[in-house]
């Protein structure tokens, strides 16, 4: 059997786009795996190093989270768009909740005579979680691709 001769030519192939099950499939799996990926990279060091009422023993744990989890979230940003920046920020919520919760059971502990008293004020219990949230905002912003953004909103993409 020959082709009909009745084809239309094409400069350059049509780009196929994807049906609407595998965009909702994709992004909601970019959505989770990044907001879990987030989390558990950010808690594991607070759950190693326990005595985080010393201000080295905190800005190593600090360190050793914060910095893996923003160049993760930076990446998620690139690779899953939109979603990847929501789950990155939705982890990073969850963990800012983590933190304002383990220092507050220092300072209860402090309270109870347990543990000795912190190397460092108070508001570090609210600031650290304030500004991992601040700070995984940022890093949305700068690292999502803005033609992306209008192609997921405008369901061109």
């Amino acid at each position: 059997m020959e082709p009909l001769q009745t084809d239309e030519k094409l400069d350059q192939p049509i780009k196929v786009e994807r049906d609407m099950d595998s965009q909702m499939l994709v992004g909601c799996t970019g959505f989770v795996v990044t907001s879990l990926a987030t989390y558990f990279l950010a808690i594991w060091p607070f759950l190693v190093w326990l005595s985080i009422e010393r201000l080295g023993v905190l800005a190593l744990a600090s360190t050793a989270a914060f910095f893996p989890v923003f160049v993760t979230g930076a990446i998620a940003c690139r690779k899953a768009g939109l979603a990847g920046a929501a789950g990155f920020v939705g982890g990073m919520l969850a963990v800012a909740i983590f933190l304002y919760l383990r220092m507050e059971q220092l300072f209860v502990e402090v309270l109870a005579r347990r543990i000795p008293e912190p190397e460092y004020p108070k508001a570090l219990q609210y600031l650290i979680p304030l500004a991992a949230v601040f700070g995984a905002l940022l890093i949305a912003l700068l690292f999502l691709d803005r033609e992306t953004i209008g192609a997921e909103t405008d369901g061109t993409r």
